[in-house]
């Protein structure tokens, strides 16, 4: 069996304060981010992980990752998690 597709779980998101349209941005970054990992198999020579590492390593891809990457950290920022302490 091969599994695959991501579980996210919405009461993390909404118990800090995420709302709907929060959530559709979040989707689009998972969106992004899966456009971005098939272009980068697309020109990944074999189907080995490591040549897909190898690939992906690269500067072109670095620097759309470091975008994308600094793009996620910007919005989340917007959404402080608890420290866990008490009330």
């Amino acid at each position: 069996m091969v599994s695959g597709g991501i579980r996210m779980g919405t009461p993390a998101l909404t118990s800090r304060s995420f709302a709907e349209e929060d959530l559709v941005n979040v989707v689009e970054f998972f969106d992004a981010t899966v456009k971005l990992a098939l272009k980068i198999k697309a020109d990944t020579k074999g189907t080995k992980l490591k040549e897909f590492v190898s690939t992906m390593k690269s500067d072109a891809y670095m620097s759309e990752i470091a975008k994308l990457f600094h793009e996620v950290e910007e919005y989340a920022k917007q959404f402080p998690t608890t420290d866990g302490g008490s009330l």
